[in-house]
């Protein structure tokens, strides 16, 4: 009876492995899968304590990660080495046109913003100057306006005294 669940044991065991190997190939091949073991986990359908048990899936995992590091290195420096002399001198020359034209660019802005500036603070000191004009303005009117109701209350006394008659 022991050599029947060893055998059933020895075939559930193989059938892991086969499923974990089939799933490190898809990520070995697809570069778009992530090379993690949550996700061999999830490839092989198994537990990922059970990928934690066996040391090869995770030294694999490792293998591929290594792998796709030295492959986008690789890529880095042949996509750097690519370009003749010419074309990385052509580029260079278009890299300059536009950082020239967006500081012309910017340049212009700051002096149409230095314009807007001054023409704000003439309009602001004009403007304040007005207002302190129009108050002094109000002000003597006020005095004026004062006065005139003195003289109004100066004259109704009078009225009501009957030194003064009233003009109509």
């Amino acid at each position: 009876m022991s050599s029947a669940y060893d055998s059933k044991n020895e075939e559930n065991f193989e059938a892991v492995s086969r499923a974990i190997d089939a799933a490190l190939e898809k990520i070995a091949k697809d570069p778009s899968i992530p090379a993690t073991i949550s996700r061999l986990a999830k490839l092989a359908n198994v537990h990922r304590n059970t990928l934690y048990f066996r040391q090869w899936p995770k030294a694999r995992i490792e293998e591929i990660k290594a792998k796709r590091a030295q492959q986008k290195k690789e890529h880095a420096a042949a996509k750097a080495a690519s370009g003749s002399p010419e074309k990385q001198l052509e580029r260079s020359r278009l890299e300059i046109i536009y950082w020239f034209t967006q500081l012309q660019d910017a340049r212009a802005d700051s002096a149409s913003q230095a314009r807007t500036i001054k023409q704000t603070a003439a309009a602001r000191d004009y403007y304040k100057e007005e207002n302190q004009k129009l108050l002094h303005k109000i002000n003597e009117m006020h005095h004026e306006n004062q006065q005139l109701h003195n003289m109004v209350d100066v004259l109704e006394q009078e009225i009501a005294s009957g030194q003064r008659k009233p003009n109509r």
